[in-house]
């Protein structure tokens, strides 16, 4: 491993730490919603836990796998606070049976909530714009890492390149800052919505650019 990657994954693991002490005794509103919401932005926090572990143990092509799992769990949190309707809500959160399964099987796929939260006003701009431009970045490679395809198999025959090892390492950090800042918004508390928003700048390190710098001095973007 190199020192910069180790680097990167001691900060990565200071990240999520932080994530979890800011977080875990939090309170939201008692609604299906807001808890819906909540989980399912955990879910993509487990996700990037888990890339960052594969990574550490060299198994860079499976936790380049999970980014596309951690992306869409997070694109559908934020889908189900601000643009699922009432009925796709109950679908969502209905008890696992076959016919739960067979219902969720209408529930809008990437592209679609992508494009609802985009026509979604209370949708924070910022966030929509970083979403579709991490879809438009990485998606196509990500479904090749996820169905076996050609970058997958690439990769593994001839070795995962440390440079892109530490983009999907810092690419997964920054959903992980998303992830958290959702669920801070669900707490409706000041005090840990003002720390999450720390976060970008903070861990700065292990994350890519910022999408939109004058974010560094809190200047607002619609």
């Amino acid at each position: 491993m190199s020192i910069e990657l180790d680097e990167i994954l001691s900060s990565s693991n200071k990240l999520y730490m932080t994530i979890e002490s800011l977080l875990k005794h939090a309170s939201i509103e008692d609604s299906n919603r807001a808890d819906a919401s909540f989980i399912t932005c955990a879910l993509s926090l487990e996700h990037g836990k888990g890339l960052q572990y594969l990574i550490q143990v060299g198994n860079a092509v499976s936790a380049t796998a999970l980014l596309r799992l951690q992306f869409e769990a997070l694109v559908r949190g934020i889908w189900l606070w601000y643009a699922a309707n009432e009925l796709q809500l109950e679908k969502f959160t209905s008890p696992l049976t076959t016919d739960s399964e067979q219902a969720a099987k209408g529930l809008p796929g990437l592209d679609e909530m992508l494009k609802r939260l985009t026509t979604t006003p209370s949708v924070p701009p910022m966030a929509v714009s970083q979403l579709k431009h991490f879809k438009e970045v990485q998606i196509k490679a990500l479904n090749s890492y996820v169905h076996g395809g050609i970058h997958a198999f690439r990769r593994h025959a001839e070795g995962f390149p440390l440079p892109l090892a530490i983009q999907v390492l810092k690419s997964s950090n920054a959903l992980a800052v998303m992830s958290s800042m959702m669920m801070a918004t669900l707490t409706e508390s000041t005090d840990i919505i003002v720390s999450v928003k720390k976060l970008q700048t903070k861990f700065q390190n292990c994350q890519p650019p910022l999408l939109y710098p004058a974010a560094r001095t809190g200047t607002n973007h619609t």
